[in-house]
């Protein structure tokens, strides 16, 4: 799960009349317009990631969310200063708390590894649910992965699974649509896209746990699908 710099493309904005108003004015949108501008090196900028850090520092000051999540990055990264995961996760929060949703999500995946904190299953999961809610595909895919694996505290659940990789499948995020090309295969003989869904399975979100190819791959498999047989009772699902 690396963490990129995740930035919005630099606007059509006079860079010269930005920086003045930057300098002059210090509002901390123009000086996040003027980082962005000599980040991409744009609008007659010459590309410089250490001016960049500059003026996203001097926005961050001002508690401006975006400009924190982009030093958190920068600290992740060994872009523009040197790398540093104990303050990439500590701009992380501070973004995080503010309700920016890629930090949430990336403060979640430093909490799952343990990378500039204490690793630690719950807090991950939290702020990836956080993320998760407002749609962010990286945190739902996550959140699938660790159902259908049984991973950081969470249970092994096939429909919490189904359900987070599908979200994010519809976002076309890349992994989840292959995942669940495995959660959709027939839990028998293997093969893909099984279109017979087990019907006690349904929760009430309308996904089936367990998926088979044909009625006898169903009925063979039936004794090891019996004991988790039954609609899911998590909060999630019911």
């Amino acid at each position: 799960m690396d963490l990129k710099w995740r930035v919005a493309m630099a606007p059509t904005k006079d860079a010269q009349k930005l920086r003045r108003a930057a300098e002059r004015k210090g509002k901390a949108e123009d000086q996040y317009q003027l980082a962005l501008l000599f980040f991409h090196g744009e609008e007659g900028l010459k590309q410089d990631l250490v001016a960049a850090v500059k003026w996203f520092r001097k926005a961050a000051a001002q508690e401006h969310a975006r400009a924190q999540y982009n030093i958190s990055n920068g600290y992740a990264n060994g872009e523009g200063m040197e790398q540093n995961s104990e303050l990439a996760a500590t701009w992380l929060s501070k973004a995080a708390a503010q309700g920016h949703v890629g930090a949430q999500s990336n403060l979640g995946s430093c909490y799952a590894e343990g990378r500039g904190v204490e690793q630690n299953d719950a807090l991950a999961v939290a702020w990836w649910e956080k993320a998760a809610v407002r749609d962010d595909a990286i945190a739902q895919h996550n959140l699938g992965v660790a159902y259908a694996r049984g991973k950081f505290g969470l249970p092994r659940n096939a429909h919490c699974a189904k359900i987070y990789m599908m979200a994010a499948a519809k976002q076309s995020h890349s992994e989840s649509i292959e995942a669940l090309k495995l959660l959709n295969a027939c839990a028998a003989c293997g093969a893909p896209d099984a279109s017979r869904a087990c019907q006690g399975c349904m929760s009430a979100t309308g996904i089936s746990t367990a998926r088979y190819c044909t009625p006898a791959c169903q009925a063979a498999h039936w004794k090891a699908h019996e004991p988790d047989c039954g609609p899911c009772q998590c909060h999630r699902c019911k």
